[in-house]
C-alpha cells in the first residue's frame, strides 16, 4: 500500500510540473514546447504506472500502457477512453518531436487534454486510500 501511495505522489508531482509548463506560451520561447513535451512524457508514464499499481491493489493486472488504460476505463477510473488513447498516441509520437509540426501537434493534444490527469489522480486516490 505504501508503494501505491508513493506512486500516486509521483503522479501528482508530475501533473503539477506539467501544469506549470503549460502556463507558458511555446511561441514566445521555443524551449517551452520541448519542456512541456518532456514533462508530458513523464506525467503519462507515471499515470499509467499508477493505474497498474492501483489495479494490483484491487486484484487486477495490466502490463502495458494501452492495457492499463483499457482496464482503467472498465474500472471507471477514466471516463473518456478515447481521450486517453489520443494521449497514448501523442506519447508515442514524442520520439519524433524533432519535427516541429509533430511537436506542435503533441503540445496541442496535451494542452487540450491535460485535465484528465487530475481526474485520474482523484479516482485512483479514492481506490487506493
Amino acid at each position: 500500500m505504501i508503494e501505491a501511495t508513493v506512486q500516486l505522489e509521483n503522479f501528482e508531482n508530475a501533473t503539477k510540473r506539467l501544469k506549470a509548463a503549460l502556463e507558458y506560451d511555446p511561441l514566445e520561447l521555443d524551449i517551452v514546447m520541448d519542456a512541456t513535451i518532456q514533462r508530458f512524457e513523464f506525467t503519462f508514464e507515471t499515470a499509467w504506472k499508477s493505474v497498474k499499481m492501483a489495479a494490483k491493489v484491487v486484484g487486477y493486472d495490466c502490463k502495458s500502457p494501452k492495457g492499463c488504460l483499457k482496464l482503467a476505463y472498465r474500472m471507471g477510473w477514466i471516463k473518456d477512453e478515447e481521450r486517453w488513447l489520443e494521449l497514448l498516441e501523442a506519447r508515442n509520437l514524442t520520439s519524433h518531436t524533432y519535427d516541429q509540426e509533430t511537436a506542435m501537434d503533441v503540445y496541442e493534444t496535451v494542452k487540450e487534454n491535460f485535465q484528465v490527469f487530475g481526474s485520474l489522480l482523484r479516482e485512483l486516490r479514492e481506490e487506493v486510500d
